[in-house]
């Protein structure tokens, strides 16, 4: 068995998933163009948040799974797929955050791994997508670990921490991807 596993929040992981959002709460923020009101980070919250995941998973409008160590269940990320566009395209976007403490050892690769493999088997979808910061050098090595290839740049595509940004387009087709 790896390191960690994926699965889908449930109601009991809210203490866990406010924990890991308080410890990581500037690093999380710096990235997200709509940061969360400050009322987000207590335990009702968590609980509507991941309320809500779940209802947005039954619906098909998003998936969220939470990232686990194996050896003792603790959270210590996420990784999403929004903006589900189903025939024609057959596509998402994913998007992931990983606990700071855990950054630079392989983990979120294999957590995108994890999902890419969810995400192409058991939603069936055609593509993948996601867009990154040029300056967020270790988000491009994991999606290039993974198999993501560069499809262009979107420029100044969003506005983040008062400035107008730039995004690497990534992309994986079903056909490309190798479980590993």
């Amino acid at each position: 068995m790896g390191t960690i596993f994926l699965r889908p929040y449930q109601l009991s992981d809210a203490e866990q998933l406010l924990r890991l959002s308080l410890r990581n709460q500037l690093h999380f923020e710096y990235w997200m163009p709509v940061k969360p009101k400050p009322d987000s980070y207590t335990l009702p919250k968590q609980l509507e948040r991941i309320e809500q995941m779940l209802e947005n998973s039954l619906a098909d409008r998003s998936y969220a799974y939470g990232i686990f160590l194996t050896e003792n269940n603790q959270l210590i990320g996420e990784v999403s797929a929004a903006f589900v566009e189903r025939f024609p395209a057959e596509t998402c976007m994913i998007g992931y955050q990983l606990d700071r403490e855990h950054n630079g050892k392989g983990i979120m690769a294999e957590a995108v791994r994890q999902a890419a493999k969810l995400l192409f088997e058991t939603h069936q979808f055609h593509r993948l997508r996601a867009e990154v910061m040029p300056e967020n050098i270790g988000s491009i090595r994991v999606l290039e670990k993974v198999g993501f290839r560069r499809e262009g740049l979107a420029k100044k595509s969003l506005y983040i921490n008062g400035a107008w940004e730039d995004f690497i387009l990534f992309a994986l087709l079903k056909e490309e991807f190798a479980p590993g």
